[in-house]
């Protein structure tokens, strides 16, 4: 990485902590807001949409993801495939202008939706980009799964773990509560966060830090939550509280020391089996970046697809 370009990722990483928008460009450049034309806020709470035909549209809020086990697949009825048919249209009719922000991006059927694979280039710059592959279910409720790879030379390089899902490794970009995006949401929209997503991966990789806020585990008992934010936090970054300007050392740290970390493991491990050894993603996945396999189907790499 060239001097010029590790001064714009360390921009942006300041840009994010000071909780200001983020443009994307076309093919997934992420700049300062000045810079660019189409943006995401560094807050994370709102979409901004700029161009001819184009005004700023908030989006809803979207289920929560459940992590963890599946049990036995849900018997279709006429309010699913009613969900079936309404997303379907709404993610293929978006086709076309997906490919204008990301020309690279191509659509591939899958019998329980459409996965979709783009590029992003992150920065300016950088000598490598970022894959994505996306399982996009067209049942309700199911939400979409993604996995982040760097990619150059031909050696495909998994994304994370830091704010990937527990037993499967894809991106979490953001909170349910963020109201960012929904089921039958703005493509474009989604990999725009996937990819500040990808560039705060990078900061971390390049500054040794997770840049802007971060949540642990939402809706967890405080002790797990304390325990996660022990094994993930770094003292010079926001709170895994949600805190968006105290540090973690300055925040949570030492009610989370208080508690006996032996029993916060153990706690901790009851309510996440496996815990952080978890998050990788399925050998499938895996395969197909790396060219020794074909897609697999959404129904058996997508937590939510058997979910009661």
């Amino acid at each position: 990485m060239t001097p010029e370009t590790k001064a714009v990722l360390q921009r942006i990483g300041a840009a994010l902590d000071e909780h200001r928008a983020l443009r994307v460009h076309v093919h997934g450049l992420v700049a300062l807001h000045q810079e660019s034309k189409r943006a995401v806020s560094a807050k994370e709470n709102w979409n901004e949409r700029q161009g001819k035909g184009r005004s700023a549209a908030r989006s809803r809020e979207r289920p929560a993801r459940r992590k963890g086990p599946t049990c036995g697949p849900r018997p279709a009825g006429a309010s699913s495939r009613i969900s079936v048919d309404l997303l379907r249209a709404a993610y293929q009719v978006q086709i076309a202008s997906l490919k204008e922000a990301y020309p690279e991006s191509r659509t591939f059927p899958d019998e329980d939706g459409m996965w979709l694979i783009a590029k992003s280039s992150i920065i300016s710059g950088l000598m490598r980009e970022a894959t994505f592959l996306v399982a996009l279910p067209y049942r309700s409720g199911a939400g979409p799964r993604g996995w982040a790879f760097w990619t150059a030379d031909g050696q495909p390089r998994w994304i994370g773990p830091r704010h990937t899902n527990f037993y499967d490794g894809s991106i979490c970009a953001f909170a349910p509560h963020d109201r960012v995006w929904f089921d039958g949401g703005d493509l474009t929209t989604l990999l725009d966060l996937y990819t500040v997503w990808t560039v705060r991966h990078l900061h971390l990789e390049v500054f040794g830090r997770w840049p802007g806020k971060q949540y642990a585990l939402l809706g967890a008992d405080p002790r797990v939550q304390a325990y996660y934010r022990k094994i993930e936090c770094n003292d010079d970054e926001l709170c895994g509280c949600g805190s968006e300007t105290l540090r973690y050392a300055e925040c949570c740290k030492q009610s989370d020391l208080q508690w006996d970390p032996m029993q916060l493991m153990s706690l901790f491990l009851s309510r996440v089996p496996g815990g952080f050894s978890t998050r990788r993603p399925p050998r499938s996945v895996l395969e197909f970046i790396n060219g020794q396999s074909h897609l697999p189907r959404i129904a058996e790499v997508h937590l939510q697809m058997n979910s009661p």
